[in-house]
């Protein structure tokens, strides 16, 4: 007639303690930031395959993490699926328009479909919101698309570094200094 539920417990023995919510959800952020970290060396070494199977296992943990869903754009744009890829990043922004991160990624997006000007446009606006991180801010500068100023003690937008620029571009069909 002994019921476990009703057991009595031993002097000295403690009640066994539920596992909380609050638990869960911080191994799970645990676990998802190691997937990420795992994934960002892959989507710079451009396997995009192997990033993405990484950042899957994250959400399948958080459905909502919206740094998973950027990297995953970056991971379609990389397997040429621009339109998907692009959806998501402005889904991401669109619910969070202060998220460097996202503006990164629909950067990257953009630089993969080819599409320099909103590139430049989208890492530049990830680049101010990322002030402090610096990683981000070194991923950010090394994908500008801006080639480094022809004289460089005069302002990107003088005159001579215009023209300059324009006959660089011109001579040179290589886009590397």
């Amino acid at each position: 007639m002994s019921d476990s539920k009703n057991t009595l417990l031993t002097p000295g023995q403690k009640k066994p303690q539920k596992m909380t919510y609050s638990t869960n959800k911080e191994v799970d952020q645990v676990f998802v930031s190691e997937m990420i970290r795992r994934a960002k060396p892959l989507i710079e070494e451009d396997r995009h395959q192997e990033a993405e199977m990484f950042l899957r296992q994250a959400l399948e943990r958080m459905p909502d993490n919206k740094e998973c869903q950027s990297y995953i754009a970056v991971c379609l744009a990389g397997k040429r699926k621009f339109v998907s890829a692009e959806k998501l990043a402005k889904n991401v922004i669109r619910n969070n328009p202060f998220d460097a991160i996202a503006y990164y990624a629909l950067g990257r997006v953009n630089l993969l479909g080819s599409r320099r000007g909103s590139a430049f446009h989208n890492l530049a606006k990830a680049r101010h919101l990322a002030s402090g991180d610096n990683d981000l801010e070194h991923e950010v500068e090394r994908l500008d698309p801006r080639r480094k100023p022809v004289i460089g003690f005069l302002s990107r937008n003088h005159f001579l570094n215009r023209m300059l620029g324009r006959l660089r571009a011109n001579v040179s069909p290589d886009n590397t200094d």
